[in-house]
Protein backbone atom coordinates (compact mmCIF):
# COMPACT_ATOMS: atom_id res chain seq x y z
CA UNK A 1 0.00 0.00 0.00
CA UNK A 2 1.20 3.60 -0.61
CA UNK A 3 2.35 5.52 2.18
CA UNK A 4 1.23 8.84 2.49
CA UNK A 5 2.69 11.95 4.12
CA UNK A 6 0.39 12.69 6.81
CA UNK A 7 1.50 15.61 8.42
CA UNK A 8 1.57 17.10 5.37
CA UNK A 9 -1.22 20.14 4.00
CA UNK A 10 -4.02 18.57 1.93
CA UNK A 11 -6.84 20.52 -0.19
CA UNK A 12 -10.02 19.11 0.05
CA UNK A 13 -12.86 19.92 -2.35
CA UNK A 14 -16.09 18.43 -3.65
CA UNK A 15 -16.08 17.92 -7.46
CA UNK A 16 -18.58 18.47 -8.95
CA UNK A 17 -19.66 20.77 -6.67
CA UNK A 18 -23.07 21.72 -5.39
CA UNK A 19 -24.92 24.13 -7.02
CA UNK A 20 -21.84 25.02 -9.64
CA UNK A 21 -20.03 26.21 -6.71
CA UNK A 22 -15.97 25.61 -6.78
CA UNK A 23 -15.61 25.47 -3.03
CA UNK A 24 -12.02 23.93 -1.97
CA UNK A 25 -10.54 24.18 1.37
CA UNK A 26 -6.95 23.92 2.89
CA UNK A 27 -6.10 22.06 5.55
CA UNK A 28 -2.85 21.83 8.02
CA UNK A 29 -2.65 17.93 7.22
CA UNK A 30 -4.07 15.47 5.22
CA UNK A 31 -5.65 13.60 8.24
CA UNK A 32 -7.68 16.54 9.04
CA UNK A 33 -8.53 16.54 5.35
CA UNK A 34 -9.40 13.26 5.18
CA UNK A 35 -11.72 13.57 8.54
CA UNK A 36 -13.48 16.73 7.38
CA UNK A 37 -14.63 14.74 3.91
CA UNK A 38 -16.12 12.64 6.02
CA UNK A 39 -18.73 15.68 6.55
CA UNK A 40 -19.67 16.33 3.54
CA UNK A 41 -20.67 14.81 0.67
CA UNK A 42 -18.43 11.69 0.36
CA UNK A 43 -18.94 10.54 -3.20
CA UNK A 44 -17.86 13.74 -4.30
CA UNK A 45 -14.99 14.77 -2.07
CA UNK A 46 -11.15 14.48 -3.85
CA UNK A 47 -8.06 15.77 -2.00
CA UNK A 48 -5.20 17.19 -3.48
CA UNK A 49 -1.65 16.25 -1.20
CA UNK A 50 1.15 18.63 -0.96
CA UNK A 51 3.12 16.21 -3.00
CA UNK A 52 0.71 16.40 -6.39
CA UNK A 53 -1.02 12.82 -5.75
CA UNK A 54 -4.79 13.14 -6.00
CA UNK A 55 -7.23 10.78 -3.57
CA UNK A 56 -10.48 9.86 -5.43
CA UNK A 57 -13.92 10.02 -2.91
CA UNK A 58 -13.33 5.99 -3.16
CA UNK A 59 -9.78 5.92 -1.99
CA UNK A 60 -10.60 8.69 0.63
CA UNK A 61 -12.96 6.01 2.27
CA UNK A 62 -10.50 3.33 2.20
CA UNK A 63 -8.02 6.09 4.06
CA UNK A 64 -10.11 6.86 6.49
CA UNK A 65 -9.60 3.84 8.55
CA UNK A 66 -6.15 3.75 8.67
CA UNK A 67 -6.93 7.70 9.54
CA UNK A 68 -9.01 6.35 12.92
CA UNK A 69 -6.42 4.30 13.97
CA UNK A 70 -2.88 7.08 14.10
CA UNK A 71 -2.72 8.38 17.27
CA UNK A 72 -3.74 12.44 17.37
CA UNK A 73 -1.24 14.95 18.00
CA UNK A 74 -2.27 18.39 18.75
CA UNK A 75 -0.10 20.94 16.45
CA UNK A 76 1.88 22.74 18.78
CA UNK A 77 1.79 26.46 18.27
CA UNK A 78 5.21 28.46 18.72
CA UNK A 79 5.93 31.71 19.27
CA UNK A 80 7.87 33.71 16.34
CA UNK A 81 10.27 34.86 19.23
CA UNK A 82 10.98 32.01 21.60
CA UNK A 83 14.07 31.49 20.23
CA UNK A 84 14.46 35.07 22.57
CA UNK A 85 13.82 33.08 25.44
CA UNK A 86 16.31 30.30 24.88
CA UNK A 87 19.57 32.95 24.52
Amino acid sequence: MRRYEWNSPAKLFYWPAAEGGDEEQVYPTLCDAVEAAQEGDAATAWIVCQNGDILSPKLIELLREEVRQQPRRRASVRSLFAWARAA
